[in-house]
């Protein structure tokens, strides 16, 4: 009776298991147990120089030519090469 009761629970985890990779996945509902899944979704980075994610637009900013030159610090000297260059 144990060895089937044991038979019956690794049947229906095993089954649970299946059943629950067999749906799709939206990368929503993330966790540990579907990390390894993949998901169709799409993601868009928002930022200033990108106000609404819109695909292939970043990195659109013009510096001002006005505006003062970053002489304090090194660490946003990429800011001021403007739309085209690649760091």
């Amino acid at each position: 009776m144990r060895i089937i009761s044991l038979t019956c629970i690794l049947f229906f985890t095993v089954s649970i298991t299946v059943f629950s990779q067999n749906r799709p996945f939206n990368g929503l509902d993330m966790n540990m147990g579907n990390l390894y899944r993949l998901s169709n979704a799409e993601s868009r980075s928002i930022s200033p120089e990108n106000f609404t994610g819109e695909k292939g637009k970043g990195g659109m900013a013009k510096p001002d030519p006005n505006a003062p030159r970053n002489t304090a610090n090194a660490t946003h000297a990429s800011r001021d090469l403007g739309q085209g260059w690649k760091v």
